[in-house]
């Protein structure tokens, strides 16, 4: 049931009409640290005008800055020539492939100019947020997309923690396992329901915490505070997430199930100390190859781009 919500409201949100309403809604949003014709630094793919990277690039044209997409060479060593190459003072891309960029800009000796960092989805682990923060020097901004599409629910500030609700599209209530309503600021399920079509109610299967309150910054909409996620996801892969990923020691790593147990493989920067590494079936540490190397969560769009090369 909560799968055929999400495919009505995101059937909805990816219509001319709604698209262009997001993207008002993102560049205004944008208006508050972009300055006029800067380049932007886009570490999402453009894969239509309904993906994620695709409403950035409008909302940052409507800002009258310069979108600069990352890839199609996708390869770590990329991400770093091209943000220390073109001065990128914002950059707009998803936690992970920040963290790294910060990771190798520190294991280069590389200087980055990032003063603003849009982090997108949501939720991320507050040391992932916090790390890039202090790594880079920068302020944070989060905007909350439902799901990997058109859906914008939210948005941060720079005065006070949590995420502003898009009010204009969602409302939003905290509920028990019973489904009761409960009280501000009492954590529970987050719920969203879409007021274009009341009758679609979505369990983001995330756990929150709410505020009616009005925050410093001006905004009256509801505040969603301390989300985490608590869906179906592998813990397992939560939890080494943040062993391996907290030492800057470690760019990347990935873990697999197999019948024989864990398959892991972690990417590091040789010389450097590493955390007391779990027992397992299959074990591959091995230094950070500039050569060939890309975020294992960016694999999937490079197999995409070497594909369209070839058949050039």
């Amino acid at each position: 049931m909560n799968a055929a919500v999400y495919e009505k409201i995101h059937t909805l949100e990816s219509t001319p009409e709604a698209l262009e309403e997001t993207v008002r809604y993102i560049a205004g949003k944008l208006r508050v640290f972009l300055h006029a014709s800067e380049q932007v630094l886009i570490c999402y793919p453009n894969s239509g005008p309904a993906s994620f990277g695709g409403m950035l690039e409008r909302a940052v044209l409507a800002c009258d800055c310069t979108p600069v997409f990352w890839g199609p060479d996708y390869r770590w060593k990329t991400l770093l020539r091209q943000a220390f190459s073109m001065h990128a003072i914002t950059i707009f891309g998803p936690p992970l492939v920040v963290l790294g960029l910060m990771k190798m800009a520190k294991a280069t000796a590389t200087p980055l100019y990032a003063h603003n960092v849009l982090l997108g989805g949501y939720p991320y682990a507050s040391w992932m947020v916090e790390g890039i923060k202090k790594g880079l020097d920068c302020r944070i901004w989060g905007c909350y997309s439902v799901g990997p599409g058109p859906i914008v629910a939210g948005f941060t500030c720079s005065r006070e923690a949590g995420i502003h609700l898009r009010d204009d599209l969602f409302e939003v209530s905290i509920r028990d396992d019973d489904g009761k309503l409960l009280p501000d600021p009492q954590r529970g399920h987050l719920i969203l329901t879409y007021k274009k079509d009341p009758t679609l109610v979505y369990d983001t299967e995330e756990s929150a915490k709410l505020l009616h309150q009005p925050c410093s910054c001006g905004n009256d909409a509801p505040r969603i505070l301390d989300t985490l996620y608590v869906g179906e996801d592998d813990p397992t892969k939560k939890i080494l997430e943040e062993r391996f990923l907290a030492w800057s020691s470690i760019l990347d790593y990935k873990v697999e199930k197999t019948e024989s147990g864990i398959a892991l493989e972690l990417v590091v920067f040789p010389g450097e100390a590493l955390p007391q590494i779990p027992n397992c079936a299959k074990l591959d540490v091995r230094p950070w190859d500039p050569e060939r190397d890309i975020p294992f969560c960016m694999e999937g769009l490079q197999k995409l781009a070497e594909k369209d090369w070839q058949n050039c």
